[in-house]
Formats: structure tokens, sequence, C-alpha cells
């Protein structure tokens, strides 16, 4: 059994990766020429340089598997979103359907964001009505429909996580390394806000049950680990980085400020910022919640990493990378 994977030097991607190689399904992963390699240069995959651009150059027809997890999380405009991520996503699906009719399975690995915030105090689930905020969640909404756009000539299936964490990521080192430092956890809002996280070692769990499963066919699935408030977050971090953890609320209008910075340091040095305007703006919605009830009944998906733990893994891989000092007994 063959599978392309694309983003597969990436976070989510890389464990994606050696997860299927683990299953001992030859994998084939495309990397684009400036790629950094080091989290799959030792796995035994076969490397396709190449861009999204032209997925025609891509091994489409020679794959029982194509696993589209690549996405770009930080563009200045709602076009350039919907280029990076809705457009190479129908041109790689066009490409699927028209070089292999029979391929097993495209599974898209799309967002929360997709269908937005919650609007009440019940979770998300599969059958609520999109509702994605403008740029990136509307970019992957657009992904998710070409997709499905597909689905009567090809076995599609979607998989929406919401934020992602684990060893790997980078996007909340900054949290860590304030929290150890400091022994303060910045919260955009209120701490009552809600959110649902998903480890990165259950996610690519979801992804591969979903890949497998003929329920899933034509199936969209959000895939959780927990639902937490950021009273809770902070408390689970203080235990894992061993030390007392506090919040330190930023009011609204502190927090957009400080998203404008970032865009200005964007403006001025050309390098997407993890704190920016659009990242201010989601923090600031008061639930970010989904259930993943249908994957556990359909799927036959468990979620396995509790909070705790999850965090301690991550902040020990951090500091292994040198992004937090060495950690001390939890």
């Amino acid at each position: 059994m063959r599978a392309l994977v694309t983003g597969a030097t990436g976070f989510v991607g890389s464990h994606l990766a050696e997860r299927l190689c683990r299953e001992g399904v030859e994998t084939v992963c495309l990397v684009r020429p400036t790629s950094r390699l080091e989290w799959v240069d030792r796995l035994p995959i076969q490397r396709i340089v190449g861009s999204l651009e032209e997925p025609e150059a891509l091994p489409l027809g020679e794959v029982d598997w194509v696993l589209h997890v690549a996405g770009v999380t930080r563009e200045r405009t709602a076009a350039a979103y919907m280029a990076a991520n809705a457009e190479t996503t129908r041109r790689l699906i066009e490409a699927a359907a028209r070089m292999n009719p029979n391929l097993k399975r495209f599974v898209y690995v799309s967002s929360l964001a997709a269908v937005g915030p919650a609007p009440t105090e019940a979770p998300l689930d599969e059958a609520a009505e999109p509702h994605p905020l403008p740029g990136y969640g509307a970019s992957k909404l657009a992904g998710e429909r070409a997709v499905l756009a597909f689905r009567d000539r090809l076995p599609v299936t979607i998989v929406r996580p919401p934020a992602v964490y684990g060893q790997r990521d980078r996007n909340f080192t900054s949290l860590f390394r304030t929290a150890q430092r400091w022994g303060i956890l910045p919260v955009v809002g209120s701490p009552a806000n809600r959110l649902t996280l998903v480890h990165v070692a259950d996610l690519v769990e979801g992804i591969w049950l979903a890949a497998r499963a003929e329920a899933a066919i034509g199936q969209t699935y959000l895939i959780g680990s927990g639902t937490h408030t950021w009273r809770e977050i902070a408390e689970a971090l203080g235990t894992a980085l061993g030390r007392r953890v506090r919040i330190l609320r930023l009011p609204p209008l502190l927090a957009r400020l400080i998203g404008e910075l970032g865009e200005l340091k964007w403006t001025l040095t050309g390098k997407p910022q993890i704190v920016c305007r659009r990242k201010i703006r989601d923090a600031l919605q008061p639930r970010w919640t989904c259930s993943w009830a249908k994957a556990e009944r359909e799927l036959g998906y468990r979620p396995k990493m509790g909070l705790v733990q999850g965090l301690l893994e991550t902040a020990e891989w951090y500091a292994t990378q040198g992004l937090l000092r060495q950690m001390r007994d939890a």
C-alpha cells in the first residue's frame, strides 16, 4: 500500500508520515526545495521535490491514498489564503481524479476554523452550518467544498481538527516560555472562554482511522482530545511545568493593539507573525469548541492524550530544542 502525504515536513504532516511508516505503508512525501527535512530525514520515505502548483508532476496515479495536510495559516489577505488553501486543493483533487480514478481515498485535513466559533454553549458538530471568519477559515471551507465537488468521482473524507498542539509545534512556544519564566499565562478575553484542543498524536490517529474506514467515504469528522477553559489550561500547564501559573488577562483593546503591532512587524520584516490581527480576532471569540462523537461512533476513535500529559510532553520537547529551560520533575 502506498500513500502520498502533502505537508509532510510540517508539524502534523511529519507525525502522520511517521505513523504511516510504522504501519508499513510505503510513504511518498511532497517537499519543497526550501523545506526543512529534519523531522522526516531519517524516515524510510520517498521524497518528491515539487509544488502543489503543479500537481500533475506528482505520482498521483501510483498511490492508494492522498493525505492532503499542507496548508497556510499565516497570510496577509483573504485572496492569498484562498490561493494557498482552496485553489491548491482544487488543483490537487482535480489531478487525482484525472490520474487515479481508482484511488482508495483522498483525505483533506481542514480545520474547525472552516465552521467558525461556536455561537452557543453547545459544542459544534458536523451538522453545524459553517460560519467561518474571513481569511483562513473561509479558505479552508472553500477547500472542503472543492473536495466534496469530486465525491461522485473519488472516495473523499474531510477531517477538521481544532487547535493542534504537541511536539514540533512552534505556535505555543511563547506561552510555555512565559509560563515557565514568569509564572503567567496571557489570556485574550475572558479566562472562562472555552476551546477544544487536539494533541497531534490523537489527530494522526483520527486521520488514519478516517482514511481506512469505508463508513468515512463522503463524510466529515471533527477530531478532538478535550475541551477546556483557559483557567483549566493554566492549571494543567502549571502542573506540567512544575510551578504555579497565574492568568494575566489582556483587555480586548490592548490585545488588538498588540495584534496591530504584530502586523507592523510583519510589514517591516516580511516575516509572518504568530501574534497578528487575525490571531487576536480569533482569540477574542468566547468559544472554539466541537464534539468528536461522530468519529467515536463511526470510526472507533478514542482520544488518548490527557491535557497535563500532552502539555508535559510538549514542554519536554521544547526543552530538548533549547526553547525552554530543562524541565524539573513536575
